[in-house]
């Protein structure tokens, strides 16, 4: 599960994610929602895409940066379908999934604490417990917003309260993530989280006032804007350097 492309995990990495969060947000949503089909449905089919994707990076002579952002968006998907899951058709509660996931996501992190794969400066190096950890990480984030959303009487009260409490943690962990990098990979997988929880949220407000297909469609574009411009300007700085 090697992508040929991987991107630097700088600033633009951040910004990007973060929308590729709240758009993977809407995507695991339309399946059920728009697509009708069961989170043990879409759990079919979104890593059988995840699958194809990878085949046919490997079938290009050099790949693309491109590749993995769509598996990010397929694995952030995959993550609201475990989580919806979990709560609606295996009837368990948001503690018991919070505290399970919590636990495996902290024992992932703690194996590869030390490994040099995910970079906080030069382009991540992915692998098959990368993507699981990306995996975790989304669920839990997931788990974690819809537990606080929906802790309260009306959504409409609770989704907000938790997005400003993911938006406040999301600050305090990218402030202190220069610190967070002796730790190895440790502040990577934190702030990870941290914006998977927060793109819930804020993947639900959009959607409440955009519906979802409007709303994972500006997110898309934002995404795709960001990496193209990136991608000129970058261009154009090699050029010039010459």
């Amino acid at each position: 599960m090697h992508l040929k492309v991987t991107p630097n995990v700088d600033p633009r990495y951040w910004v990007a994610i973060m929308i590729a969060s709240v758009c993977g947000t809407n995507l695991g949503d339309i399946i059920p929602d728009v697509l009708k089909l069961a989170p043990a449905e879409g759990l079919i089919v979104l890593p059988l895409m995840f699958a194809i994707l990878v085949l046919v990076e490997r079938a290009t002579a050099k790949g693309s940066e491109a590749f993995y952002w769509i598996a990010i968006l397929l694995v952030r998907a995959a993550a609201t379908n475990i989580a919806d899951y979990s709560i609606d058709h295996a009837h368990l509660t948001y503690f018991d999934v919070v505290t399970v996931l919590a636990i495996i996501f902290i024992g992932m992190v703690m194996l590869r604490r030390r490994s040099t794969l995910e970079q906080t400066k030069g382009a991540l190096q992915t692998d098959g417990f990368y993507w699981l950890t990306m995996l975790i990480a989304g669920t839990l984030g997931t788990a974690t917003a819809d537990a606080i959303g929906h802790s309260l009487n009306s959504v409409r009260i609770g989704v907000p309260i938790s997005a400003s409490i993911a938006t406040l943690a999301l600050l305090l962990i990218l402030i202190a993530r220069t610190r967070l990098m002796k730790f190895g990979s440790t502040g990577y997988w934190m702030t990870v989280a941290a914006i998977r929880w927060w793109g819930t949220n804020v993947g639900d407000i959009s959607a409440f006032f955009l519906s979802l297909i409007p709303s994972a469609a500006i997110t898309g574009f934002a995404l795709s804007t960001l990496l193209s411009a990136s991608a000129i300007i970058s261009s154009a700085a090699t050029r010039s350097g010459r």
